[in-house]
């Protein structure tokens, strides 16, 4: 679980493989490169495939349950260019 505290914006990165996440309080705003921006609120999912530029901005505190599916030893996490 992610706690992401108010007025956050997460900056654009990427992932070495896929994530999968369910909002279980607040709300967020999702920015996937090339889509339209999604706000998800508490009890809404979201997936992103491997290697999408994608960023997360909160309006509020917000509680994240995610799982990602990454290569063993890879970073979590990489800042996209």
């Amino acid at each position: 679980m992610a706690e992401i505290a108010a007025g956050i914006n997460a900056g654009r990165h990427t992932h070495p493989g896929p994530e999968t996440g369910t909002v279980t309080e607040g709300e967020m705003i999702l920015v996937i490169d090339g889509q339209p921006d999604k706000t998800l609120k508490v009890g809404e999912s979201y997936q992103i495939p491997t290697g999408v530029v994608h960023d997360v901005r909160t309006a509020s505190g917000v509680k994240v349950v995610a799982a990602y599916i990454i290569p063993k030893g890879a970073p979590l996490a990489s800042p996209a260019k």
